[in-house]
């Protein structure tokens, strides 16, 4: 989905007892954190995620939904010069991020969503080739050393995300020769802002679902560099039309569409890597609307399959209909049942598939 400003704001709840630091390694087998970030302490079926700010918005979303939630995401995709690139406004203390964070380090988490480039490097055509090269080293590292410096330490990093699409300007390009050195730099950036004294990131690797059917492999940066596959999935489907809203085939034709859910959680899993699905939602638009049925089967993939976090995006934007109980009461309901606190609280920490309920 196209984003246009920086304020975009996730937050992800964490629910149940989480596993002890000492016992906790990261995915694809790094070494232990001393305070792993919130949203990977629990398993699948213990985390929710909602789009909200440190507002109004998300007091109205906890009172709808039941949940405290725990982290945040933020977007700083729209970045002018390297200079900005470098010090993200999430990190400025004036925005409130920094205090939320401190006050309950572990306990909350931040995820950032990153663009490879700012917006002047990217007007350079050869961007990706300079990267690549080693030529933004320096501002990946001053990045790291900022995030560490400011208390970010132990984000999670959701760099380059929706990289498939067409509406950012770090697109994975349009030739073979671009597609492999747009990973070779975010390989690049990895390793760099890794090497930072105190840095403990984990990154999010995040297409989006059904757009430009390139092999997954001819961009994916290796799994040295990934610790997380990422998909933005809303109740849509970019490849046509689906059966319409609730009906038990609606959600089988969207899981199963060319990079759909069930064909990155497939790749996911080859590398040994968890899912994430930093953005999904019922829409307004197209005839969609109020469809408790996509939320449902979201709950039970959620619940059934490795999942590191899942965010609903509630900004009241690009047609997503919100968590607020009066646009969309069905997909709040089936929300809550999925993912409420009530329902981990007392439930088995699974929800119920609904009878068309299809996994991978």
């Amino acid at each position: 989905m196209l984003r246009q400003s920086l304020t975009f704001l996730v937050l992800v709840v964490t629910l149940g007892t989480a596993t002890s630091a000492s016992a906790m390694t990261l995915p694809g087998g790094s070494s232990p954190l001393s305070r792993p970030p919130a949203l990977v302490q629990a398993g699948p079926s213990r985390t929710a995620c909602i789009y909200a700010g440190l507002d109004s918005s998300l007091a109205t979303a906890e009172r709808a939904t039941g949940i405290d939630y725990r982290c945040i995401e933020t977007f700083s995709d729209a970045e002018p010069t390297w200079a900005d690139w470098v010090s993200p406004w999430v990190t400025h203390a004036q925005y409130g991020y920094v205090g939320w964070l401190a006050a309950a380090p572990t306990r909350r988490t931040v995820i950032l969503t990153e663009n490879l480039v700012p917006d002047s490097a990217a007007a350079n055509p050869n961007w990706r080739a300079e990267g690549a090269a080693g030529r933004f080293d320096k501002y990946a590292r001053k990045l790291a050393q900022n995030l560490v410096a400011s208390g970010f330490g132990y984000s999670v990093i959701r760099l380059g995300h929706e990289m498939n699409g067409t509406w950012y300007r770090d697109t994975i390009g349009d030739n073979p020769t671009q597609w492999r050195q747009w990973a070779e730099y975010f390989a690049r950036i990895v390793r760099t802002m890794r090497a930072v004294p105190g840095a403990h990131f984990l990154f999010d690797w995040n297409v989006n679902a059904g757009y430009r059917d390139i092999p997954l492999a001819d961009y994916y940066p290796g799994d040295a560099a990934v610790d997380i596959v990422g998909i933005d999935l809303y109740d849509a489907s970019a490849a046509g039309s689906l059966p319409p809203p609730s009906s038990p085939d609606r959600w089988l034709a969207l899981a199963s569409e060319p990079l759909g859910i069930n064909d990155i959680y497939a790749f996911a899993a080859l590398h040994h890597k968890p899912l994430s699905i930093p953005e999904w939602g019922t829409l307004s638009s197209s005839g969609n609307g109020d469809d408790g049925s996509y939320v449902a089967h979201m709950g039970a993939f959620v619940a059934s399959h490795d999942v590191a976090y899942q965010s609903w995006f509630d900004a009241g934007s690009d047609n997503v209909l919100m968590l607020n109980g009066r646009a969309a009461p069905r997909s709040l309901a089936a929300y809550v049942r999925a993912f409420g606190a009530s329902h981990l609280r007392h439930g088995s920490g699974v929800p119920t598939p609904p009878p068309s309920a299809t996994g991978s």
